[in-house]
């Protein structure tokens, strides 16, 4: 057999090696899951103490990941980055000038979530992942009179403030409704400053007077009156003499669950000859954003209009510009009137779903605005924490809203009501219809 020409045999060692190049190059200092992970690693207990320098190292390691992987740092001039990094340099001096040697990992959780604060991203979260965790044995009070007015005599406002200072956000409209649901955890009160080494003790304000109740801690499952729902995260009922078909999704899951559930719901409706149909996203924190194409595919319009991003690759910030998506109308496409119901636990994907109705005017949006903004940083990166192993997420892309003309604003609803009498004000609406 001929032997190759010498030239030839260097061409192709040349090549094999640029390609190796490029993919070194790509999978060290450009590609953006480099270094995460999808371990669920517990975190050390909170009462466990760490050296002044292992807190150092993992607050340099998390402001590190903030620079490196998140898109605000590639943009000019902006502001949360600059309160991001001044938190962390004040925090930094602090535990350098403090004449104490070791802190707590729950000194350093709130260390690390005042300094995530700063940047407003809902997305951006440290998380504390516990295998016991714990809550105030019975949830009756707090789910009939809402927040209480006092937690071991200190003023819930107080509570709240501090709050704001550690979650993660970016809507406080969001924040303030979620304390509600955080004040239950163990783990999240003693994030608070609470001491719930004997219990907790809240006072309500009630119409019969001011009222405490104590309370242990206990797992989920032992908590009374523990809001559990047995009602599937996707279901529908069609109204028939309503002219009516109702859609509930809780969670948005991307799935044949939900394909073929959207394929029967909207065979039902052609069939039914339904004009009215309702989405009921309150309380969907999120998911797959599909959800809202796969849905939009069974209405009669030629397209529709989403959103632009900012992709973040090393040190390299891509623009994808807005995109314009054709339908491929279906048989019996549905070319009737939807109605969208949003809260302020409607978040994320579930959000995005509401925009794309909102700024194709394609529904009409009822109930509260949504509980994160559409103009917003998101799809996270996961790490954690060298010493204490808390557990923190990255957003490596920007999203822009559809609407350009309502950049800043959240998804606001065409007609406002208290999240509970969305669906009643939304039957409303089509009966004046």
């Amino acid at each position: 057999m001929k032997r190759l020409p010498r030239w030839f045999r260097l061409a192709v060692v040349v090549i094999v090696f640029v390609i190796i190049s490029l993919y070194s190059i790509y999978q060290f200092l450009i590609n953006p899951y480099r270094g995460t992970t999808n371990k669920y690693i517990v975190t050390l207990p909170l009462e466990t103490e760490l050296t002044k320098k292992q807190v150092l190292k993992d607050i340099d390691y998390v402001i590190g990941k903030l620079r490196g992987r998140h898109p605000a740092w590639l943009e000019e001039e902006n502001k949360r980055v600059d309160a991001v990094e001044a938190k962390y340099s004040d925090e930094r001096k602090k535990i350098n000038d403090d004449e104490k040697d070791c802190y707590t990992v729950l000194e350093e959780w709130q260390i690390i979530s005042r300094i995530m604060n700063q940047l407003y991203d809902g997305h951006s979260r440290v998380n504390c992942y516990s295998d016991s965790k714990k809550y105030i044995d019975d949830f009756s009070q707090i789910n009939e009179y809402g927040n209480p007015i006092a937690i071991n005599d200190e003023p819930t406002e107080k509570i709240i403030e501090s709050f704001l200072n550690l979650f993660q956000y970016e809507r406080a409209e969001f924040a303030q409704a979620e304390f509600k649901e955080y004040i239950k955890n163990e783990l999240y009160l003693n994030w608070l400053g609470v001491n719930t080494s004997n219990g907790v003790t809240f006072k309500f304000a009630t119409d019969s007077g001011e009222k405490e109740y104590h309370y242990t801690f206990v797992p989920y499952e032992n908590v009374k009156n523990n809001d559990v729902e047995d009602s599937e995260w996707i279901n529908y009922e069609i109204e028939k003499n309503e002219n009516l078909a109702i859609f509930t999704l809780k969670e948005c899951d991307y799935n044949d669950l939900y394909v073929n559930t959207v394929n029967e719901f909207f065979d039902k409706v052609y069939s039914e000859n339904i004009e009215n149909i309702i989405v009921d996203l309150r309380g969907n924190g999120g998911g797959n954003s599909y959800v809202a194409n796969e849905f939009l595919g069974h209405l009669d319009i030629d397209g529709y209009s989403g959103w632009s991003a900012d992709v973040r690759y090393g040190n390299f910030l891509m623009h994808s510009e807005p995109y314009y998506y054709d339908v491929e109308k279906k048989e019996n496409a549905y070319n009737g009137k939807v109605f969208i119901l949003t809260d302020v636990f409607t978040y994320s994907s579930a959000m995005d779903f509401a925009m794309l109705f909102k700024d194709n005017n394609l529904g009409t949006i009822v109930g509260e605005a949504s509980g994160n903004m559409p103009e917003s940083y998101g799809d996270v990166l996961s790490f954690t924490v060298p010493n204490s192993k808390l557990a923190f997420s990255v957003s490596f892309k920007k999203w822009h809203r559809i609407d350009q003309s309502k950049s800043g604003e959240p998804i606001k609803p065409d007609y406002e009501c208290k999240s509970q009498e969305a669906l009643d004000y939304a039957k409303q609406l089509i009966g004046k219809k």
